[in-house]
């Protein structure tokens, strides 16, 4: 839902003037040294990223050049070391949540056609053909900045979206380039060229999933014909395999070629933006899912079993008898084979090589992974369902061998992953995670949020349950919450966390005050709002590792995503092209990541005796919560016409 009146009121804000953000950034540095932070990660979605002022396409993506300045910005104000980016894979029309798509095909929803206008891309397309599409839309196109259009983007029912056909557009402009040997062209052809050889296999199964569900007009493999609904299964014999592949490759070539040539131009831009990302001393976190897609499934239909599903415990479940139903088709783990110890693979089975070539593409993609649900490794949960009757089916317990596979993955992925125990986030949430737990504490690092701080989900009860710091990160609240907003709001919630927080560290909120006028103007309720959403934030920079989303950052309070709930606001909310001036503006009102504020808090809960550190970060703080200029060049002019009053300085 849109609220205008939160997000969309742009009169007052002051930012930093370059010198000032000089020493601000000093004064960050040291304070996160005084609390021994190790690392502040921020959570994107791609559909989050705003887009650059005049090729707005209804979707946001981490390929863009725009990506570059708002990575710098969130380094600025959030003091970011690294970025868990959400899966990027296929997603369809009807399902446009990332984590129902694929493992190994990217979405080509998430493509960055402007860079397709450039030189390194041959001049695919050109940025006339990317302006015409933002002034021609006929949506609005205020709302667009703060919410994904993907009928726009994907086109509604039996209708292409204007990314497909200008991706089509510039892949009928690459085969002219190849075909009239212009030079623009050639050398992108080469490494089309390699990139299909280098993944082969994948981008047949890929391409293959996508033609059959076009020509049977459903993406549902069980119901097509034989020998296409086993097409990839051990029960379909090899020549019958080879010889309905050559026919649907001689009769299906350009749809086919295609495909490979979005997936190329995904890929390398996917590189070119952890290129980027690593340049910048930024670590780039990618999501592994724990499922695999429908057709992912089809082409690896040998390792699955028929008609179970992972899902999850849950007593609030009433209707479908205690069980989240996820719907995720669930592996076939008696084919799993052996990985008694890191870099051991020969006794893998079936299965257990899908999730080791898995784990291997992903690795050679990011730097480190966040596992998806990781406790289904361990303790998997599995039901079945027949005639709408839900029941849950005991599965033996896997102890470390799917850990294993991956770290093996991890070592075996090359120079590019380079990757230690503290590079792979485990998502251990629910009733039946504490195997996991107890196997994997304080080997890799896992992840916990303080929304259910009622359940001593907080830092101070890990470190009681002999977590050791660095070996956790703590945020409050992922896409699965509510806003920070939304969550301060709710009064039994606010008073409940409220009292953990006093008891955990002796902690008075109105030391989360301000004096700035902007504050005090506020009804006490407000103020009451105010200080709970800093110590909320303070509370997870007291441990050395910590994650944020981009909406809490920026003060929404819409939320990211209603778990169990299809809605078309889900997995759409955007941050706007004009986000420097959007953010101080909401800080100025009393909303979003005022860090430095935060990290007063931080350091009077850690007790801290370093005064000065104190008293410059709430200085700091004031400045960022007070009306003035909005963005870092309008407060250079008016420092350089000396109407700056309250000027920032910092000496360590």
């Amino acid at each position: 839902m849109y609220i205008a009146p939160v997000i969309n009121n742009y009169n007052f804000g002051r930012a930093f003037t370059t010198k000032e953000k000089e020493q601000y950034h000093s004064l960050l540095n040291d304070t996160k040294q005084e609390l021994g932070i190790k690392d502040t990660t921020a959570i994107v979605f791609d559909f989050n990223v705003p887009s650059e002022k005049g090729y707005n396409t209804g979707i946001g993506t981490t390929f863009s050049e725009s990506m570059k300045d708002f990575t710098e910005f969130l380094a600025s104000v959030a003091g970011i070391n690294s970025i868990q980016l959400q899966p990027q894979g296929k997603i369809t029309r009807s399902n446009t949540s990332p984590y129902s798509g694929t493992n190994y095909a990217f979405g080509e929803h998430i493509i960055d056609l402007k860079k397709l206008a450039s030189k390194e891309y041959g001049e695919l397309l050109s940025l006339d053909d990317i302006k015409k599409t933002d002034d021609a839309y006929k949506g609005d196109k205020e709302l667009r900045e703060y919410r994904t259009d993907y009928e726009y983007v994907l086109g509604a029912e039996k209708e292409d979206g204007i990314q497909q056909k200008l991706l089509y557009k510039a892949y009928c402009t690459f085969n002219k380039g190849i075909k009239n040997n212009l030079s623009s062209v050639t050398a992108l052809g080469g490494e089309f060229s390699k990139f299909k050889t280098d993944n082969s296999d994948w981008l047949e199964k890929n391409a293959m999933y996508e033609l059959l569900s076009k020509q049977y007009k459903t993406s549902d493999f069980r119901n097509w014909d034989e020998p296409d609904n086993l097409l990839y299964s051990d029960k379909t014999s090899n020549d019958v395999r080879q010889n309905r592949l050559e026919e649907l490759k001689n009769n299906n070539k350009e749809f086919i070629e295609f495909e490979n040539f979005k997936q190329f131009i995904a890929s390398k831009q996917q590189a070119e933006t952890r290129q980027f990302l690593n340049s910048e001393d930024i670590k780039l976190y990618g999501d592994c899912l724990i499922g695999f897609s429908q057709g992912e499934m089809w082409s690896n239909i040998d390792c699955f079993r028929d008609n179970l599903y992972y899902g999850g415990p849950d007593p609030n479940c009433k209707e479908t008898n205690e069980i989240q139903t996820w719907g995720l088709p669930a592996l076939d783990y008696t084919l799993l084979g052996k990985c008694e110890k890191i870099g051991d693979i020969s006794e893998l089975g079936k299965t257990g090589k899908l999730l080791y070539d898995k784990y291997l593409n992903f690795f050679k993609r990011y730097d480190g992974i966040r596992m998806d649900a990781a406790w289904q490794f361990v303790t998997p949960f599995i039901y079945k369902e027949e005639n709408g009757n839900y029941e849950a089916i005991e599965q033996p317990e896997l102890n470390e061998t799917i850990f294993n596979i991956m770290k093996t993955a991890s070592e075996n992925a090359g120079t590019k992953a380079n990757l230690d125990n503290e590079s792979i986030m485990l998502e251990l949430v629910g009733l039946s995670a504490g195997r996991s737990r107890e196997l994997t504490l304080n080997k890799y690092p896992h992840l916990y949020t303080t929304a259910y701080a009622e359940y001593d989900e907080c830092p101070e009860k890990f470190l009681e349950k002999g977590y050791k710091q660095g070996m956790f990160y703590v945020g409050v609240g992922c896409h699965d919450n509510d806003s920070l907003i939304n969550m301060a709001k709710d009064t039994y919630k606010r008073e409940l966390h409220t009292q953990g927080i006093k008891r955990d560290y002796d902690f008075d909120f109105d030391k989360l005050s301000y004096n700035a006028e902007e504050y005090n103007s506020q009804k006490s309720e407000e103020k009451t709002l105010e200080n709970y959403r800093n110590a909320k934030l303070s509370e997870i920079f007291t441990s050395a590792k910590q994650f944020i989303t981009l909406p809490d950052m920026f003060g929404m309070q819409e939320r990211i995503n209603i778990s169990g709930e299809i809605s078309k606001d889900n997995w759409s909310i955007r941050i706007p092209n004009n986000y420097e001036k959007f953010y101080h503006s909401q800080l100025a009102k009393g909303f979003g990541l005022n860090l430095p504020k935060v990290l007063a808090g931080a350091l009077y809960m850690k007790k801290s005796t370093n005064n000065h550190l104190i008293e410059k970060c709430n200085e700091a703080a004031e400045i960022l919560r007070s009306s003035g200029p909005m963005t870092e060049e309008a407060a250079n002019i008016e420092d350089r016409n000396g109407h700056l009053s309250n000027k920032f300085q910092y000496i360590a």
